[in-house]
């Protein structure tokens, strides 16, 4: 096998550096808001001047944007593994506990400054190509291809973000919440049956 070239290591340490760029700015981002947040107390943290790191990226929108993609980018290999492992509920099972994985990780953070920063994700260009990967997800999850279906499998993604992002209102620890929205998921994109109860008539009364 060949040594790397020198532009395979002048990528890689781009990417290394991009990845560094990303994990500071988002501890700033989660501690001060993103209104709150500056590209000089960024580049203060990464120990770098102001003009070195707009070498890097140009405004605070297009690091975030930056951060929305990779996490984005993160659910292709989980959505290329379900898909070629076939629909069934054996695949569904391995979906949500790698989705689960990741939401314990750096997607859970991110998850958590979103929901207190919802304006300034409201204009990400990135936020586009989030949810259709949750649409893909949801179509591979569904148990069933119906509404129920694609509704149980919307509930259970939900389930895992909400354990991330509610913790004040959910109590517990972050991974006994992951526990318990990981188990709800799983039941929810279950093949068994579920009771389907009928909604009460409504009564329209006469008029005139």
């Amino acid at each position: 096998m060949g040594k790397p070239t020198d532009g395979a290591k002048s990528d890689g340490r781009r990417t290394e550096t991009r990845d560094r760029i990303n994990q500071v700015a988002l501890d700033v981002f989660i501690e001060r808001g993103y209104d709150g947040s500056t590209l000089r107390e960024i580049a203060d943290r990464l120990g770098v001047t102001r003009p070195a790191l707009y070498y890097h990226v140009k405004n605070k929108e297009e690091l975030l944007t930056g951060i929305h993609q990779e996490l984005a980018e993160s659910l292709d290999p989980i959505i290329a593994a379900a898909v070629d492992a076939g629909p069934d509920s054996s695949s569904r099972a391995d979906l949500l506990t790698r989705m689960a994985g990741l939401i314990d990780g750096r997607w859970g953070r991110f998850t958590s400054f979103a929901q207190a920063n919802e304006a300034a994700m409201r204009t990400l260009t990135a936020a586009a190509a989030f949810r259709e990967r949750m649409e893909a997800l949801t179509v591979i999850l569904a148990p069933t291809d119906d509404i129920e279906g694609r509704m149980r499998a919307r509930l259970a993604l939900d389930a895992l973000f909400m354990a991330s992002a509610r913790d004040g209102q959910l109590g517990g620890t972050h991974r006994e919440r992951m526990k318990v929205a990981l188990s709800m998921a799983l039941r929810l994109v279950d093949d068994r049956p579920v009771h389907k109860p009928s909604l009460p008539r409504t009564t329209t009364s006469a008029t005139g």
